[in-house]
């Protein structure tokens, strides 16, 4: 867009803001000349407003709805005419008892359902699962053509899963593997579901009397649709009537004396792929090995989300009641139990486990189930039974909403206040806000009160505790609002407490929302047993065993540790891996499977101790032949002292890179060479709200002129846009800077490389956008964590990272459908490109110069960043451990084939082509450290940004020739020899991309 439309567009925009209440920057005299007008109530909305109500309040809307008793009715989605394009006949669905629908992404299922009677019904589903990916199947689900309540916006048709067996269950050390899993395909019913589970109990959906239209739409996985039953809400009995009902048992049978043990990392079937076993250093569990790692316990870290379940098989030698016990250990929630739903072949026996507590404890315990006087007796018959024990987060949901409901309060007064003031903060300045806002002291004191009423309806979980530490941040919380109330003239000046602060109210409890979302247990073992004097194992070891342990581990600390960097590699290629432990063992399994059997080349990789101390391992020549997962600014380093080997050498290496971005290749670049290759790569993207959007009548923006036209609409309704640079408290990275320099055409360094090129038309004017953003466009200047704010629709739309990408995958299950990416906002150029320029990040592969393998150490490199091993890689990561275990690969032609979601990986593939990262030349950093300073001065200060430049270009120049000067590039006031600057022109010379 031409720059006199910019220009056009800014005064607009000052005088919608002006209008709207929000004002540009002004002087002090200004400020105190200017009243601000009493805001009247409601004129300030919020983006929480403009969605469904939440289940819960939909059901406090449905109080007086009848329950009908007795009311089933089974609808097949197959004899609808409206679904005849995607009918699965009989034969062909799998065993199923008639025809089926198959329903992919995006397709529609329609379903008229006739009730005789107005109530609440469930639903369920017959389905099975089709495709292989790991994520699950979901879609939306909506009555009569509406979203009945937030929650129906996301409906999850779970997997089942179970591990695979290994060829071979060790690794070259002895340890024990992980086992894989694999995704087992069978016929299923499930009842929608709240995906967060914070509301245990199947969704209950009104009907109303005759036909009532039920949508289903897919918006991910694939799978056959068979019946939809429509039920009334089940009951739960209570134990006493679950004895009652329980058949008597012959008292003349002896009872069963042995003790029958289930190991509980080795379920049955699983309900998420991510649980998985882990190897714990305690000499009690089982099984346990002093110098090897045996998988031995749940992972407590993989199986903490709502709804996870695990499922045993227990086999029962006779009818009887038994007595049911876990092994398990909670050290993570200080105080606070967690809570596990029990079921027995597929039903919650009685009410009392449905929701049961595991209390914090700081060594391995044995739980028997029962209400504190008598252990529960559940009743079994002889054969095969399956115990299943599911992650509940429903006694955290009262908490958890009240957080969320007091988070957006305190967006909308917060957005307020910016309005009376400006958005411009004034120590010098008083207010006299309870004038404008009446009963603001009074309405912070009540939050306080909420807040100390659910710390002490919290603390009842654990009476025999005065204070939960767990949930401490609510104290914390209540306290700043109450020092806040205290003066709430000063609220304007103390932001930083209330809203904006990493230690706000409004962070704290934004922290503990996370916190509360997280459910740990470790298991070791499961016991079945009958006679009440039957005594179990000691879960812990005594005083003298764990001595003599302790002893056993010190001395085997003195033999080679199984990947230690420490261990010298005797006719192997030696790889410094910066990575986790898992990561490495995967890998290691890998390449002795695939790698050496093909080429003879025996690999043996180590984890990394410090990536930054590789130039010191080069100098005392400890270096090893390959490093992995190295952050991308280290080889320039390494190449420019000599410690790292051209990549341009090595036959295929003009092949090989043609898979990578080739803005990514700039920081390996120095000279006429090129020192490593990248391995995984970050990407920023835009992340946008498209149920806030709809409802907004807005689209996400494609260009920077589009997010400045958006600005009125989003902050009239108490929302923002949110750009990386509010992330960053002082000191701005090249990764929030650059982009604004380099869509303007702009260049960090001159040609020759001895000075920079900051103050050139083009940066100038990308530098003064960048700042006029935060002080005319008022965007927020300090966001410690975007994820709270656009996870609760304060900022509905912005700039992140991978990083971001996974906590939403992740964390995020309430707005999983309801959130989209889209390419980095650019500017627009006379010929209509769109230029998107943003740099990547990530982590490399480099070859040292001082290794004695140089052909093996580049087959290894060729191999490792292979399409179909790094395929491979990133499938087994996530089947392996989760969906959080993303393998961000920096290979394009891989990333196509990666398990993410299609339409996110296209985005994704896109904004790589516009990869563009910083060049480096000796003193890069004094350029990083001057634009930052130039922002700084521009937004805090008020200064001019051609004077801050100008300022900084001086000092920049003189550190630059320093540095030159070291290196030899430079003396006596004469360049010696140029120092080619590497751009992604430099690259397409070298390399002609296919």
């Amino acid at each position: 867009m031409k720059k006199t439309y910019r220009t056009l567009l800014i005064c607009i925009m000052i005088a919608t803001l002006l209008v709207g209440g929000y004002k540009a920057p002004r002087t002090q005299a200004q400020a105190e000349s200017e009243q601000p007008v009493p805001l009247q109530a409601g004129e300030v909305e919020n983006a929480h407003h403009l969605l469904e109500p939440s289940y819960t309040e939909k059901l406090q809307e449905w109080s007086e709805v009848p329950i009908i008793p007795n009311i089933q009715i089974a609808v097949s989605p197959s004899k609808d005419e409206t679904n005849q394009g995607f009918i699965v006949s009989q034969s062909e669905s799998f065993g199923y008892g008639g025809d089926t629908v198959r329903w992919n992404k995006d397709a529609k299922v329609t379903l008229n359902v006739n009730v005789k009677e107005p109530g609440l019904y469930q639903l369920a589903f017959d389905y099975y699962i089709l495709n292989d990916s790991i994520l699950p199947t979901e879609g939306y689900l909506q009555i009569n053509g509406q979203y009945p309540f937030y929650e129906s916006r996301r409906i999850l048709f779970p997997s089942l899963w179970e591990n695979k067996p290994l060829a071979e269950k060790w690794d070259r050390y002895g340890n024990e593997l992980l086992p894989r899993s694999q995704k087992v395909k069978q016929w299923r019913t499930v009842y929608a579901m709240d995906a967060s589970y914070f509301h245990m109990d199947p969704l209950k959906f009104k009907l109303e009397r005759g036909i009532n239209t039920i949508t289903l739409v897919n918006t991910r996985g694939e799978m056959l649709l068979g019946n939809v039953n429509i039920k009334v809400p089940d009951q739960i009995e209570t134990y006493d009537d679950y004895l009652k009902s329980q058949p008597t048992v012959d008292e003349s049978v002896k009872h069963m004396e042995t003790l029958l043990i289930t190991e509980a990392e080795q379920p049955l079937i699983k309900n998420d792929s991510s649980i998985r076993a882990a190897s714990a250093r305690e000499s009690r569990l089982t099984p346990y090995d002093t110098e090897k790692q045996l998988l031995n316990i749940i992972d407590p870290r993989s199986y903490e989300k709502g709804g996870q379940s695990l499922t045993w098989e227990l086999d029962v030698p006779q009818d009887g009641y038994y007595r049911l016990a876990f092994k398990y250990l909670q050290e993570t929630k200080y105080d606070l139990p967690v809570f596990r739903r029990i079921e027995i072949d597929g039903v919650v026996p009685f009410r009392e486990v449905d929701n049961y507590a595991f209390h914090y404890t700081k060594k391995w315990k044995n739980e028997t189930l029962g209400n504190g006087d008598e252990p529960y007796q559940f009743y079994l018959s002889k054969g095969k039974h399956t115990l299943a024990m599911t992650v509940n987060l429903s006694s955290m949901r009262p908490l958890a909403e009240d957080i969320v409901s007091k988070m957006k309060e305190i967006s909308r007064m917060t957005l307020e206040i910016k309005k009376l003031t400006g958005n411009k903060a004034d120590a010098n300045r008083d207010w006299n806000l309870l004038e404008y806002m009446p009963g603001l002291d009074k309405q912070l004191l009540k939050w306080a009160d909420d807040l100390d009423q659910r710390f002490l309806e919290i603390s009842m979980l654990n009476p025999e505790v005065e204070e939960i530490g767990e949930i401490v941040n609510l104290k914390l919380a209540s306290k700043q609002l109450r020092t806040i109330a205290k003066n709430p003239n000063e609220l304007p000046n103390r932001l930083n407490l209330f809203s904006e602060g990493s230690a706000s109210a409004a962070q704290l409890l934004g922290t503990l929302l996370q916190k509360i979302s997280e459910s740990p247990l470790a298991l070791d073992r499961i016991y079945l047993f009958q006679d009440e004097d039957d005594k179990l194992p000691s879960p812990n070891a005594g005083f003298f065993e764990k001595l003599w342990e302790a002893i056993k581990r010190f001395f085997l600390s003195f033999t080679n540790q199984s990947y230690s960097s420490t261990n010298e590699a005797e006719d192997e290629l030696e790889v410094w891996v910066n990575r986790p432990r898992p990561f490495v063992e995967l890998m290691q399994k890998m390449i002795d499977e695939q790698f050496t059997p093909a080429t003879g080349i025996a690999v043996k990789l180590s984890i990394m101790p410090d990536e930054n101390k590789l130039v010191l391992a080069n100098a005392s020549n400890r270096q090893p032949d390959v490093a992995l997962g190295v952050s991308n600014w280290i080889p320039y380093e390494l190449a420019i002292r000599g410690a790292a080997m051209d990549l341009r050498q090595f036959t295929g290496y003009e092949e090989i890179v043609t898979r990578f971005s080739k803005g990514a290749m700039i920081p390996f670049s120095f000279g006429d060479g090129v020192y490593a290759l990248p391995e995984t790569q970050n990407f920023w993207v835009l992340f946008y709200r498209q149920d806030i959007l709809d409802m907004l009548k807005l689209s996400p923006p494609d260009t920077w002129d589009e997010v400045v036209e958006m600005l009125p609409e989003l902050q009239r309704l108490g929302m923002n846009f949110y750009e990386p640079l509010a992330l960053y408290k002082g000191f701005k990275p090249f990764n929030a800077t650059t982009p604004f320099i380099y869509q303007f055409d702009g260049e960090l360094f001159s040609e020759g490389g001895m000075s920079t090129a900051i103050d050139s038309e083009q940066a100038l004017e990308g530098i003064k956008f960048m700042t006029d953003l935060f002080t005319i466009y008022n965007l927020p200047q300090d966001v410690p964590n975007f994820y709270h704010h656009f996870r609760y629709g304060t900022m509905p739309v912005g700039i992140s990272d991978f990083n971001t990408y996974i906590q939403l995958k992740a964390a995020a299950p309430e707005i999983a459908n309801m959130w989209k990416i889209a390419p980095h906002p650019g500017v627009e150029k006379a010929d209509g490109t769109v230029e998107r320029w943003a740099p990547a990040g990530g982590q490399t592969g480099m070859i040292f110069n001082g290794t004695k393998y140089t052909e093996e150490s580049w087959k290894f490199l060729e191999w490792w960043l292979s399409t179909p091993i790094q395929v491979e890689f990133a499938n087994l990561m996530q089947t392996t451990f989760g969906m959080t275990y993303m393998w961000n690969t920096a290979n394009l032609e891989a990333l196509e084939q990666v398990p993410w979601s299609e339409e996110d990986k296209q985005v994704v593939v896109e904004q790589f082509e516009w990869v563009r990262e910083p060049s480096r030349v000796p003193g890069a950093y004094m350029v990083e450290r001057e634009i930052s300073n130039v922002w700084n001065r521009v937004v805090f200060n008020g200064d001019n940004p051609r004077t801050a430049i100008d300022d900084a270009v001086v000092r920049t120049n003189r550190e630059i020739l320093r540095k030159m000067e070291e290196f030899g590039y430079y003396a006596d006031g004469k360049m010696i020899k140029p120092y080619p600057v590497p751009t992604i022109s430099t690259i397409d010379k070298w390399v002609e991309r296919k």
